[in-house]
């Protein structure tokens, strides 16, 4: 975690919200091209700054060239809490979930905001696309490093990048642990941050996608496309 006080001006700045055991932000935390702001409502992560989101305006978070965002799945998640839900209209019928659904357009809001230079947004696979359409991009985490399976959609305005996914029944994951309790509870993780923690590979792959953007492309890229554009 960063000290705002203390940033480096030409290092670039990654906002985390709802950073819990900070695995979206984890490869950014590691990387000396980039301070970390985290924002967490709960004390026990030790956050940059603890706060409800719902409660933040623009004016009490960083200008940021990254914002990652990974608001709670609890109501949009397939798994469970589908009588909080009016299958027919795809709206909520209980507080618990019209409050769950403000929150991720309060989350937006804050970001279109800060107007970063990209961000992401992610969300297992499931009733947030009710909300905000179709993702940007679509992975799985059985192709970042992980056991299992998890389906898992990011929204946002990201840079070109690699959405790695894999089939249903391919050997790169134990099978139906979405669907089956017993076995999503075991591999997942203990706790509610361990299952929702995002998985370093992706954290990784999207700060490489971020920088290469940023750096636009090396010299020798340059060349290659100048000469193919003379044999056009």
């Amino acid at each position: 975690m960063s000290d705002q006080s203390d940033r480096i001006v030409d290092r670039l700045l990654c906002l985390d919200l709802f950073a819990g055991l900070g695995g979206f932000s984890a490869a950014f935390e590691e990387s000396d091209r980039w301070d970390v702001v985290t924002v967490e409502l709960e004390k026990e992560f030790d956050p940059d700054i603890q706060a409800d989101v719902m409660d933040l305006r623009p004016g009490d978070l960083p200008n940021a060239d990254l914002v990652l965002a990974s608001p709670p799945c609890t109501y949009f998640s397939t798994a469970g809490n589908h009588h909080a839900w009016d299958f027919e209209t795809h709206q909520p019928v209980t507080e618990e979930a019209r409050e769950a659904v403000a929150l991720v357009f309060h989350t937006v809001g804050l970001i279109r905001a800060l107007a970063p230079e990209y961000w992401f947004l992610e969300n297992p696979q499931g009733r947030l696309r009710w909300f905000l359409g179709e993702p940007a991009g679509e992975v799985t985490y059985c192709q970042y490093g992980r056991p299992y399976m998890k389906r898992t959609d990011l929204w946002g305005d990201h840079p070109p990048m690699m959405y790695r996914s894999c089939s249903r029944g391919r050997p790169c994951h134990e099978a139906n642990v979405e669907y089956d309790g017993t076995s999503a509870t075991r591999i997942l993780g203990d706790t509610p941050a361990e299952r929702a923690k995002v998985p370093y590979e992706l954290s990784a792959a999207i700060r490489e996608a971020v920088e290469a953007a940023i750096d636009g492309p090396t010299t020798e890229q340059s060349e290659l496309t100048e000469v193919a554009s003379l044999a056009e």
